[in-house]
């Protein structure tokens, strides 16, 4: 799993529920990746785009390389 050099700011500043929250899907996201694709053909790189505890996160997932991205992390802004 690799979090983008820019992204890592944001992780840092979230609550330490929401960051234990947004490390445990990435970390199930990239367990299924590899149980789905493993022993298949090449499969091309893609993006997800998805919601956890209120923060709206970018995975690119590259299953040939086994590798799992955060690209983007954004949280709403407090009212």
């Amino acid at each position: 799993m690799l979090i983008a050099r820019g992204v890592q700011s944001t992780v840092n500043g979230l609550s330490a529920e929401v960051r234990r929250a947004v490390l445990a899907e990435l970390f199930r996201m990239g367990a299924r990746a590899c149980e789905a694709h493993s022993g298949q053909a090449a499969c091309p790189p893609y993006t997800l785009r998805l919601d956890v505890a209120d923060c709206r996160m970018h995975v690119e997932l590259d299953p040939t390389r086994t590798r799992l991205s955060l690209t983007g992390l954004t949280r709403p802004r407090p009212h």
